[in-house]
């Protein structure tokens, strides 16, 4: 079995570039920290390497590099190093299913995106579409704040959701010309649109929505993203 010692090994500054973005689209791979996260990497089987301080028998079908500590260091994304590094290939793209979706629409706040694809999963929604200007899924703080969900649910990218006017009713969140959101009934098939955290939801996607809605709040006239979203999953689920 191969041991690296070095942090300056070819590998080690090689998988320390996943770390932008850039390289990560390039490369079609994504770093993840700790043992549950590799645990549901390699139930997805999009778990191609593990770099560990000892050898992993349950991973015995996986690549493994014994590596040392200040490695894991270097590599780690956590404020608390992990005692194994995962090398995943990225999410294969599959056609959108289900009946209950959330669209993502310009959510720029890694925190705000990993904690609305937790949230989607714990209440049963089928699935979670990002648009293209929404804070990338392969962001470390994005993975590390869906606490693991975002290999439980199906996540979809690059979808234009006019396509999807016609198969699903769209429900926007608006503060103008919208519902209370207890009045939405028409639930059997549906996308919630929560959109950006200073701008809310595109003008473009306000004007094709089936219905705009919005939750009654006083002293303050907006709440998080994240906080908004739960609230609507929660009443619609």
């Amino acid at each position: 079995m191969k041991e690296i010692t070095s942090t300056k090994n070819p590998l080690i500054k090689e998988l320390l570039e996943l770390k932008k973005s850039s390289i990560k689209k390039q490369k079609q791979m994504f770093l993840v920290d700790g043992e549950d996260f590799i645990f549901l990497a390699h139930e997805k089987k999009l778990l191609k390497m593990i770099l560990t301080l000892s050898y992993q028998e349950k991973y015995d079908d996986v690549e493994q590099i014994i590596v040392t500590k200040p490695i894991l260091d270097k590599l780690s994304s956590n404020v608390n190093s992990s005692s194994m590094i995962g090398v995943c290939s990225f999410f294969i793209q599959k056609e959108i299913i289900g009946n209950k979706l959330i669209y993502l629409d310009g959510v720029q706040d890694p925190g705000n995106v990993g904690t609305i694809i937790r949230t989607a999963l714990a209440f049963n929604y089928d699935g979670v579409i990002l648009s293209n200007d929404t804070a990338s899924i392969y962001n470390d703080k994005v993975i590390s704040s869906t606490k693991g969900a975002l290999f439980k649910i199906p996540l979809y990218l690059d979808v234009n959701i006019n396509e999807l006017k016609d198969k699903y009713c769209l429900v926007a969140t608006s503060l103008h010309n919208a519902l209370n959101y207890k009045e939405f009934k028409n639930r059997d098939k549906f996308i919630l649109i929560l959109g950006n955290e200073g701008q809310g939801v595109k003008k473009e996607i306000i004007e094709i929505a089936s219905y705009n809605v919005k939750i009654p709040m006083d002293n303050i006239d907006s709440l998080n993203v994240a906080i908004a979203g739960g609230i609507l999953m929660n009443e619609y689920r």
